[in-house]
């Protein structure tokens, strides 16, 4: 059964939201489509940037794969900013990692739909185990006067799914042996 944990005021995990099997069918599906290098979005667009980011996505509209992640989630989702999650986006990005492929510190952006429902969550599933890949979130905190750092790692366990908040800063540590998958969307709010 699935189960939420708050790991911070802006990141959540949810455990067994997805069976192997179900894991396995969706990293079939997208090598079924095929992998490309994936780019990184700017301002100003689309820009291949592998100093930043070098691993492989698969970009699918997918109704019916977005009501499911939605449905398996939304009886969980917090309240944020005084707003109710109201759905996920329907443009879903496969990713995969082989070794020695990584993604750089980063935030993620939001996106606001046709209904004008802004996203304020990164949803992330984890499709399957690898050495390495893990999310990693850094943050400085003042305590005692003094400046630390708070380093939070999120494991790739397969069928668990990660949230946070699009603002928080984050990386996807290379990636050891194996290949990671991984597939994501953004919750929407309104």
């Amino acid at each position: 059964m699935a189960n939420l944990q708050q790991l911070d005021p802006d990141i959540f995990t949810i455990t067994d939201l997805f069976t192997l099997q179900e894991c396995d069918e969706l990293i079939a599906k997208a090598e079924k489509i095929g992998f490309e290098a994936a780019s990184v979005r700017t301002t100003s667009g689309q820009k291949m940037m592998t100093k930043i980011r070098n691993n492989d996505r698969v970009v699918l509209m997918d109704h019916d794969l977005a009501t499911q992640l939605w449905n398996r989630i939304s009886p969980m989702l917090p309240i944020l900013d005084g707003v109710e999650a109201k759905g996920v986006d329907q443009n879903l990005r496969f990713y995969r990692y082989v070794p020695g492929q990584k993604f750089n510190r980063h935030r993620d952006g939001s996106v606001t739909n046709e209904a004008g429902e802004v996203s304020k969550l990164s949803y992330l599933v984890y499709l399957n185990k690898c050495d390495g890949g893990e999310t990693v979130f850094r943050d400085y905190i003042e305590k005692d006067g003094n400046r630390e750092k708070k380093i939070l790692k999120v494991e790739p366990i397969p069928g668990s799914a990660l949230l946070f908040r699009h603002e928080r800063w984050h990386e996807g540590t290379p990636v050891a042996s194996g290949k990671k998958y991984a597939l994501r969307t953004d919750v929407f709010y309104a």
